[in-house]
């Protein structure tokens, strides 16, 4: 693709988006090769942009017709011309028409550009790119899930399509292992969803299933006003195992990586299993607070991937993948 003027002021727009995150993953595209590493910030500040617009303090409504809005724009500029001279706007929307449509502006041309740049490089298909715009959607109109099928579509949506987007830049070999690589995402949302309970109930929201949390005895009013005892123990416990389960499925996604890959998906793939396993050692403790990551876990996950020889030395499947399965 010809760099035009928007592509150059797009890229270093997606990168500083990644950078001001503050997020660990930022530290691990440095894992990955320069044009690689482009295409992860293009990717992070489409699915970063797109949850902020979800998360804003604009009334419901609002966020709506600015997610559809996004969508669109999205969508068209995925099938645009070549060189993607200006960003397209929908026809549908005028600036009138919306809160902040020149804020929304802004963003399609500080984002899309990139956006478009890498899914053209790396054959990112945009079905990925626009169920990540249709999970925070989602978001918008559901709070509560009555069934675990129900919590996973969720998952696959605001997770996993972000997961498979990464596989295409990370590069794999054969056929795309898209059960292994739902699974790995499903489990990373899954581990989201437990350290944010009480952080969720705050705003009024559940994302455990009813039909999980029933089965413990517990209620909506049990969850929504903290109560950490035996019952809420026990099913943690039990979220905990379901999501050890997933993560060890995920794991195989490593068979099919190719090499530039697998040291960032192996970061991300520790940094989320460490947290899991901190929630387990604690399963009362998601009421109380966010359970983070010490310095000391991330210094020692950073620390393997960064250094050479210890990555090699990092056991191939992780022992997590290995009790996961013999707890079958």
């Amino acid at each position: 693709m010809i760099q035009t003027d928007s592509l150059r002021h797009s890229r270093h727009s997606v990168y500083r988006i990644s950078r001001r995150s503050g997020s660990n993953f930022y530290r691990s595209f440095h894992l990955l090769p320069p044009h690689k590493r482009s295409a992860m910030y293009a990717l992070y500040a489409f699915a970063r942009v797109t949850d902020d617009l979800g998360d804003c303090d604009e009334p419901t409504s609002i966020r709506g017709r600015w997610l559809d809005w996004w969508r669109q724009a999205t969508a068209l500029n995925l099938i645009g011309e070549d060189e993607l001279r200006q960003v397209i706007f929908p026809d549908e929307f005028r600036d009138e028409d919306l809160a902040d449509g020149g804020r929304l502006r802004t963003l399609a041309v500080d984002v899309l550009p990139a956006v478009r740049d890498a899914a053209i490089e790396f054959s990112i298909p945009s079905r990925y790119l626009l169920e990540i715009v249709d999970g925070v959607l989602a978001d918008q109109q559901k709070t509560r899930f009555d069934t675990y099928e129900q919590v996973e579509h969720y998952c696959y949506l605001v997770a996993s399509a972000v997961g498979i987007a990464c596989m295409h830049i990370w590069g794999f070999q054969g056929d795309l292992p898209l059960a292994a690589a739902t699974d790995c995402g499903v489990g990373f949302q899954w581990t989201n969803i437990l350290r944010d309970v009480s952080e969720d109930a705050a705003r009024g929201r559940i994302y455990l299933p009813r039909q999980h949390y029933e089965r413990h005895g517990l209620s909506e009013d049990d969850l929504l006003q903290g109560r950490s005892d035996d019952r809420l123990q026990c099913l943690v416990r039990d979220e905990v195992r379901r999501a050890e389960r997933l993560f060890a499925s995920g794991w195989t996604v490593w068979d099919s990586l190719h090499p530039d890959g697998r040291p960032m998906f192996s970061m991300m793939w520790r940094t989320y299993r460490r947290l899991l396993a901190r929630i387990g050692e604690d399963p009362g403790g998601v009421m109380k607070r966010r359970i983070r990551l010490t310095q000391g876990d991330k210094w020692s996950i950073a620390g393997r991937h960064f250094i050479g020889p210890l990555f090699r030395r990092l056991p191939v499947p992780p022992k997590e993948v290995s009790l996961a399965n013999q707890s079958r």
